[in-house]
């Protein structure tokens, strides 16, 4: 925390007329094996499954490496599993750049626009 009480989060975010908006994060890259893994690349996979609506995609810090995390929520219904999930993303991304771990989410906070 700083000395002004502020704990830095590592998100890029902008006042306007007063309110706080997010809009990116200061690092956009998860080292993993001394490869870059975009989130965003990893998300598009995951979020090109039948049985997705969304994910998001972090960085984990384990022993001064990075594991990529993938929280997904599933279409409404849907009888997705980890599982495919994980079989999904190998079929498309190279072993690097695939989720470590996928959580499965009922629910995902959103901004209003989505």
């Amino acid at each position: 925390m700083s000395a002004e009480g502020w704990f830095n989060t590592r998100d890029v975010a902008r006042f306007e007329d007063g309110n706080l908006f997010i809009v990116g994060r200061t690092k956009e890259i998860i080292v993993r094996f001394g490869f870059n893994v975009y989130p965003a690349e990893v998300e598009a996979v995951l979020n090109g499954h039948p049985g997705v609506v969304r994910s998001a995609v972090i960085g984990r810090s384990v022993d001064g490496d990075e594991e990529v995390v993938a929280f997904v929520q599933p279409s409404a219904g849907s009888a997705v599993t980890e599982t495919e999930l994980a079989a999904h993303a190998a079929e498309q991304l190279v072993a690097y750049k695939q989720p470590s771990q996928i959580v499965l989410q009922p629910t995902m906070p959103t901004t209003p626009t989505g």
